[in-house]
């Protein structure tokens, strides 16, 4: 009996020593599992072989030769939009320096017309302003001054006005010009050759509407006024350097 207790001992020792065993022997087989788990992570990558590497290098110098070509050709087109841009530029800046000039051209044109139209406008307004003081009578007009002054000044008066000092050769332009009321110088003078009256043109006085007693002043009175005017005969000799009233004749046409 105490051989049987023994052998129960035994059996029993036996069997925890194989458990313990068991036991150890997962505890290792799950240790060298997370060893392999945890090894790939801590280990070192393994450095690519020769192969690759040279593979790699001849595809990053593709890639930067590619980028350079297309780098080139972006250059080489900017450059020609460029030039394009400046040819069109220049273009534009010589066509409208012509307008400019054009435009120039026409406002120094339209300012030399301006100014022609404002002389002509002036010259028509001094001739419209003469025109007004001049009076038409028989064929001619006739201006009356309204100042004084000597027979030689009158008739330069006369003379820059396109008239002379009036001529008066019939019964009407005699009664013409002594309707105005006023000692007038008339174009008649003897001063080439004395008692020999001529008129402004040269031709010799025929028709004659002396006063009563007149021509009577010799060598001191050369010239021929209007004077008596409400008489008939109102001529008058006197010294061309005293000072009257005059009248101009011009014919109305050329």
């Amino acid at each position: 009996m105490d051989q049987d207790y023994v052998n129960v001992d035994e059996i029993l020792g036996h069997h925890r020593r194989l458990k313990r065993e068991q036991k150890s022997s997962q505890d290792t087989s799950v240790n060298h599992e997370m060893i392999q788990i945890v090894q790939p992570e801590t280990t070192r990558p393994e450095l690519p072989d020769a192969e690759a590497v040279k593979s790699s290098c001849r595809a990053a110098a593709i890639l930067l030769g590619l980028l350079s070509f297309f780098l080139l050709i972006g250059l080489i087109i900017l450059g020609c939009l460029f030039t394009q841009g400046k040819s069109q530029w220049e273009m534009e800046t010589v066509t409208l320096q012509k307008l400019y000039n054009n435009v120039t051209r026409g406002r120094n044109q339209l300012q030399a017309n301006y100014n022609s139209a404002v002389k002509e406008r002036d010259e028509l307004q001094a001739k419209l302003q003469d025109c007004a003081n001049w009076v038409f009578f028989k064929g001619s007009l006739y201006y009356v001054s309204s100042n004084k002054t000597s027979w030689q000044n009158s008739r330069q008066d006369c003379l820059q006005r396109g008239a002379d000092l009036m001529i008066i050769n019939s019964q009407e332009e005699q009664n013409f010009a002594n309707q105005f009321k006023k000692y007038l110088w008339i174009g008649m003078t003897d001063s080439e050759t004395e008692g020999s009256w001529k008129w402004v043109d040269g031709t010799p006085v025929t028709t004659r509407y002396w006063n009563s007693g007149e021509p009577n002043g010799g060598i001191n009175e050369n010239c021929g006024q209007i004077k008596n005017y409400n008489s008939q005969n109102s001529w008058n000799d006197e010294n061309c350097s005293n000072l009257h009233f005059w009248i101009c004749e011009k014919r109305a046409s050329p």
